[in-house]
């Protein structure tokens, strides 16, 4: 018979924590996370590479919104639909220690929160108690994957798969009002659940990035509906599987994540996305910039950077689809050569045939450096060397992007990469009502936040 009671105390502070009052510094966090996520669904919904899958694939109809389009699914159809659009754009918010966990959480369950006549306050709060827990849990899980990828290293590659069932799991359980025993229950299903990605995710995008991501949370919302009709978890997989985590990390740091569940608020050190592409390619960008070149990429005879291993992968050249480019800092690079900036638009087929963009790619090299590699994850810095073909060199330097909790985007900027967003998705007419309704969204029904973020007929 399966126990009712929890079988470890990091367990029992999880569901103690789920009661817990939220600050307003977390709240104000979670005000934006929840409009840099739902802004980019908006964005990611009408992305070529999956638009005939958002049109026409047919999954059974609901009361749950597809954000950016006139559709309506049931919710664990629309958290599939709407977490691969979030994810699409690369302009989702994000966390040093916890990474992409926002996008499924909040594009995962606003679905769940829309059919279920959820306030915006509620939703807000739910969101806000996943982001702390799956933070905690992929901190844990990034030192387990760095094991595995030793004897496996296509294995949990894409890190939006893996812990990311629990964040929509937990949060569409609060919208739904389930009671603190179907809470625990959601919890220890979609706890011993990950969709896994099989193949390395930074070139094709959308099977096996994308959607996988959409698939983890369409998981999660199904835990948490299940746990609604009495499916129980499985306390033995709480100690199957995250037992062994007191031994893979350091002695007690297992514990001390949850230790500080309520006192600790990691939400306030999300980072939201100034450029629309992989975050490894931002410090060695942001070096760029404040090295103070402005030349041309013909004048540019190679560019150096130094930065930590992981930032290294982002090294291949030429990207020919928009998710290879956002994940290719030689590519990024040389389009704010060519540009001065990087926007949505870049990404595009259009923007990729530049010629001497993806010429001066060829140009840029990357390289470890043990100083980033040593302050990573805390630190995601760079260094960037300049050489043009008169010899000339200049050089930049950073020690975490722009975006980062030490270096936030103001009010202003963050409004306008909002507006960008919308844009991206919505009728010109549509944009201001939504970015409203974003600016307001914890007051007032999530019903109404839904529906200025919708496209087709009703805009």
């Amino acid at each position: 018979m399966i126990s009712d009671t929890p079988v470890r105390d990091w367990e029992r502070q999880v569901y103690d924590f789920l009661k817990s009052d939220i600050p307003e510094p977390a709240r104000e966090a979670g005000r934006r996370v929840i409009a840099d996520v739902l802004s980019a669904a908006v964005a990611g919904s009408g992305a070529a590479q999956h638009a005939s899958v958002f049109e026409a694939a047919d999954l059974p109809d609901g009361a749950a919104s597809v954000l950016g389009t006139d559709r309506r699914l049931d919710p664990a159809s629309a958290a599939l639909l709407n977490v691969t659009a979030a994810i699409t754009p690369e302009m989702e918010e994000g966390h040093d220690r916890g990474g992409h966990v926002g996008a499924s959480i909040v594009a995962g369950a606003v679905g769940v929160a829309e059919a279920s006549g959820t306030s915006g306050e509620q939703f807000l709060e739910a969101c806000i108690r996943s982001y702390e827990l799956c933070t905690r849990l992929e901190y844990a899980i990034f030192a387990m994957k760095a094991r595995m990828n030793e004897a496996l290293p296509w294995l949990v590659r894409d890190p939006h798969s893996t812990w990311t069932t629990v964040g929509p799991a937990l949060t569409a359980a609060a919208c739904m009002g389930l009671a603190a025993e179907a809470q625990r229950e959601t919890f220890r299903t979609a706890a011993n659940l990950a969709v896994v990605s099989m193949h390395d995710p930074y070139a094709e995008g959308a099977p096996s990035r994308n959607f996988t991501a959409g698939f983890s949370a369409q998981a999660g919302v199904s835990a948490a509906t299940c746990a609604a009709a009495g499916l129980r978890g499985s306390p033995a997989a709480m100690k199957a599987v995250y037992d062994p985590f007191e031994e893979i990390l350091k002695e007690g740091e297992f514990a001390a994540l949850f230790d500080s569940l309520g006192e600790e608020w990691w939400i306030t050190e999300a980072y939201h996305k100034p450029y629309p592409s992989c975050r490894y390619t931002h410090a060695p960008l942001d070096a760029l910039r404040d090295s103070g070149f402005d030349g041309s990429p013909e004048s540019v005879e190679r560019i150096d950077v130094y930065t930590y291993r992981n930032g290294v992968d982002m090294a291949h050249t030429r990207p020919a689809t928009m998710t290879a480019a956002k994940f290719s800092t030689p590519y990024v690079l040389a389009r704010w050569v060519a540009s001065g900036s990087v926007e949505l638009a870049h990404f595009e087929p259009e923007a990729l045939a530049n010629e001497p963009v993806q010429a001066l790619s060829e140009r840029v090299h990357l390289h470890p450096d043990e100083a980033y590699e040593a302050a990573f994850p805390d630190a995601w810095g760079a260094r960037v060397e300049v050489t043009t073909r008169d010899g000339t060199t200049v050089v930049g330097e950073r020690e975490y992007p722009r975006g980062d909790h030490r270096d936030p985007l103001s009010v202003e900027a963050f409004t306008a990469r909002t507006r960008a967003l919308l844009a991206k998705g919505l009728d010109p007419e549509a944009v201001e009502p939504a970015l409203d309704a974003l600016q307001t969204a914890d007051e007032r029904p999530v019903t109404e936040t839904v529906a200025a973020l919708r496209g087709g007929e009703e805009h």
